[in-house]
């Protein structure tokens, strides 16, 4: 065992003194994972620039109603999806829709009456999405000038009304032939009124200024509606995109674990690369003429290789957590970088084997460090390729590191659930180093 010991601190000093190696193995990953968590900027519940996706229900089902989701179609920053309410709710609260609005029986009746009580609309938005809440209001008073102004100018609908009101009041004055004369001449001016408003109505360039202005000032002098504010509680589906970045508590959750990953291939691929050079170089043969044993050599190599990579996880470790990463779980966090250690030692000694040139091993390496990053989520997050990939990144070691790691800082596993990347990762590890062994030992050294 001192043997070993001796032959891992002899290729870790090495190692420190190979600048191009020390660059990829720490510089290129803090680098990645600096970039990467810059880039990501941190959870958002959403991007501004894309259209709100609001499910309308329409239980009114009147001429008003239908006017007013098509006011709200008409605006470019929302996207209206006819449901009914149990759907609408239900897709708010898995996070599919934005909002709901629901227009309530009766919505017709009390739309663009000046003297009523406003019409009221239920509207559920989604919790997280405050700022599209203060917009939708916006959105909805905004329709509702419209609509009042243009029901204001509707001759057809408002001198009935009039005249209703007219009869009742007269009923009521009966009795009282001064407020009687009074309310007389007020709904004869009313009339008068509604006439004049009705031939500026015919008119197009005046009449459509006058309507614009008359919306105007109703959106900003009168209360067009009344909004009920829905309670819609918001359930993510863990397994969705949406789920899984809900749990990030900053943006270096989940740049730091590729980060770390970028180092452990570089270490892999580094000794892989030394164990042939000292080949090549000579210096084997001389370790062995000591006595050093090839099994020895080969360990010394892996324990070199395994010390280089937990130093460079927890090196990174630490850096995230200055930057405000917080793990969930240290000490899951430490079992699985051992178990991460033990497979990338394995594919070391493995791919040690796939050249008998430095320049061809380190070929072979990086390709297949390549192959593993691309499909295992260190160059995009595992939650965000195409279905097809992420059933192809089982194959990858690089997943299921990640996918371990990504377990004890923010995913929240169980022991349980973190057992079957610890597994699969040793599997690979002792896999890779018997097959690296073997073919060694049955090669010669010199």
């Amino acid at each position: 065992m001192n043997k070993i010991w001796h032959l891992a601190m002899k290729d870790l000093k090495l190692l420190s003194r190979d600048r191009m190696g020390a660059f990829f193995i720490v510089v290129f990953p803090i680098l990645m994972g600096l970039f990467f968590g810059l880039a990501m900027g941190g959870p958002s519940s959403g991007s501004s620039g894309s259209k709100m996706k609001l499910s309308v229900v329409d239980e009114d089902q009147t001429p008003i109603s239908q006017r007013l989701a098509e006011k709200l179609g008409e605006n470019d920053s929302i996207e209206l999806i006819a449901e009914s309410f149990d759907e609408a709710k239900n897709n708010v609260r898995l996070g599919n829709r934005t909002g709901l609005i629901r227009i309530p029986k009766g919505f017709g009746e009390h739309a663009g009456i000046m003297w009523q009580e406003p019409p009221v609309l239920d509207v559920g938005m989604d919790p997280s999405r405050t700022a599209e809440s203060g917009m939708m209001e916006g959105f909805l008073m905004q329709a509702m000038g419209n609509i009042a102004g243009e029901e204001m100018m509707n001759m057809d609908r408002q001198m009935p009304l009039i005249e209703e009101q007219q009869k009742n009041l007269e009923t009521q004055l009966a009795n009282s032939p001064i407020q009687l004369a009074a309310s007389k001449m007020f709904f004869g001016s009313l009339k008068q009124m509604m006439g004049s408003v009705n031939e500026l109505n015919s008119l197009p360039d005046e009449g459509s200024n006058a309507g614009n202005d008359s919306q105007n000032s109703l959106a900003n002098g009168m209360q067009l509606v009344k909004v009920n504010k829905l309670d819609v509680t918001r359930e993510l589906d863990p397994n969705s995109i949406a789920g899984q970045v809900a749990k990030l508590r900053s943006p270096w959750d989940i740049s730091f674990p590729q980060a770390m990953l970028w180092g452990v291939m570089a270490c892999a691929a580094g000794f892989a690369i030394s164990l042939v050079r000292e080949k090549t170089m000579g210096t084997l043969p001389r370790l062995q003429v000591a006595p050093v044993g090839k099994m020895t050599l080969l360990l010394g190599k892996a324990l070199a290789c395994f010390l280089a990579i937990v130093v460079v996880i927890a090196m990174l470790t630490t850096l995230g957590v200055m930057l405000g990463m917080e793990p969930a779980n240290y000490l899951m966090l430490g079992i699985v970088s051992v178990c991460v250690a033990v497979a990338f030692v394995g594919i070391m000694i493995a791919v040690s084997t796939l050249g008998k040139t430095e320049q061809g091993v380190s070929g072979a390496g990086w390709g297949i460090n390549m192959i593993m990053a691309m499909i295992g989520g260190a160059m995009i997050p595992a939650m965000f390729m195409p279905k097809i990939l992420l059933e192809a990144s089982v194959i990858s070691p690089v997943r299921w590191s990640i996918y371990g790691i990504e377990g004890a800082i923010w995913r929240g596993f169980s022991w349980m659930e973190v057992a079957m990347p610890c597994v699969i990762l040793i599997l690979v590890g002792v896999v890779g180093f018997a097959l690296g062994v073997t073919i060694w030992m049955r090669r010669s050294l010199a």
